[in-house]
Order: C-alpha cells, then sequence, then structure tokens
C-alpha cells in the first residue's frame, strides 16, 4: 500500500508507524511473551490483526521487563490519549477481547491498542482500521503502569525518603 505525500509515493506500513520517528516500540520481555502466545492462540488464522502482532514482535525493541522504564505503554498500563484530536480517552490496555466492549480497556488486539503499546507519552502513532483509514493517536500521559508499580513496591514503598534529595 502507499500513500501520496505532495507528489512523492511512500509505502505505508499496516503496523503502527510513530509519526514523530521516536523510532521502535519498546517491549518487555513478559509482555512480548504474552503477545506471541496471544498471536497464535487468541487470533484465528485469517485474523487481520495476527501479521500486524507478528509485525510488532518481529521489529519491538525487547529488554527484561524490570528495565522497561515507567513512562512506557505495557499490558496493564493506564493512559490517556486523543484519536484524530477527539475527546481524551482514558483506557486500560489488555490483551483479551472481552474486555472491549465496556469503554474502559482497549486491547492490543486492536488498531489503536497495538499503536500504544511500547510507546510514551508525548508520542504521536498512526494505526491502520480494517477499512484502511489513518487515525492519528497522540498520547497524552500514563496514569499507572504495572511495572513502576511493582518496582516502587519492591523498593519498599512510592518515597524514595530524605536520602533522595
Amino acid at each position: 500500500m502507499s500513500i501520496r505525500d505532495n507528489g512523492a509515493t511512500r509505502l505505508r506500513s499496516l503496523h503502527p508507524v510513530p509519526a514523530n520517528g521516536n523510532g521502535r516500540p519498546l517491549l518487555g520481555l513478559h509482555d512480548y511473551g504474552r503477545l506471541e502466545v496471544a498471536a497464535f492462540q487468541e487470533l484465528d488464522m485469517l485474523s487481520p490483526m495476527r501479521p500486524r502482532l507478528a509485525r510488532l514482535l518481529s521489529e519491538a525493541r525487547v529488554v527484561p521487563s524490570p528495565e522497561i522504564p515507567a513512562n512506557v505503554i505495557t499490558l496493564g498500563t493506564t493512559v490517556r490519549y486523543r484519536v484524530d484530536g477527539d475527546r481524551m480517552e482514558r483506557r486500560l490496555l489488555t490483551l483479551g477481547r472481552e474486555h472491549v466492549p465496556s469503554g474502559q480497556y482497549v486491547s492490543v488486539l486492536t488498531p489503536v491498542g497495538l499503536a500504544l503499546l511500547g510507546r510514551t507519552p508525548g508520542e504521536t502513532v498512526e494505526a491502520e482500521t480494517f477499512n484502511g483509514d489513518i487515525l492519528r493517536i497522540v498520547i497524552s500521559m500514563l496514569e499507572h503502569q504495572p511495572e513502576a508499580e511493582a518496582r516502587a513496591r519492591s523498593f519498599g514503598g512510592y518515597d524514595d525518603g530524605p536520602e533522595a534529595a
């Protein structure tokens, strides 16, 4: 597929591409493993999300889960974003499809959810819908990330104390 930009043609990937050029998504090893299993167990062979998920897995930078920075969107992260300049959305990023209809969750097995995974606030990413429309997603902020919470608990709390000063 291609689109035209001022007379020039460029290829358009089915994988969410960062519009601001920040590079590849960052995944923790735990999320990577869960996504790899989901690609084969949750999605049937004809699912349009299967090749998109496979592309994310092949292009992502993968690090041990405890090394994921606190500002990276992971599975279980609550994130705020805007799609095509509409109102601010607040969603919990999930793996399963069962949460999608309630409006509180967005699954990574959807174009928008997959576009968010591994990204950071301030990034603008694009996702292609199943009918070929391109959505521009501006990531505003993370409210909660499970890996950051786990690190805080393992170090005895959220406050670094007076020694941090």
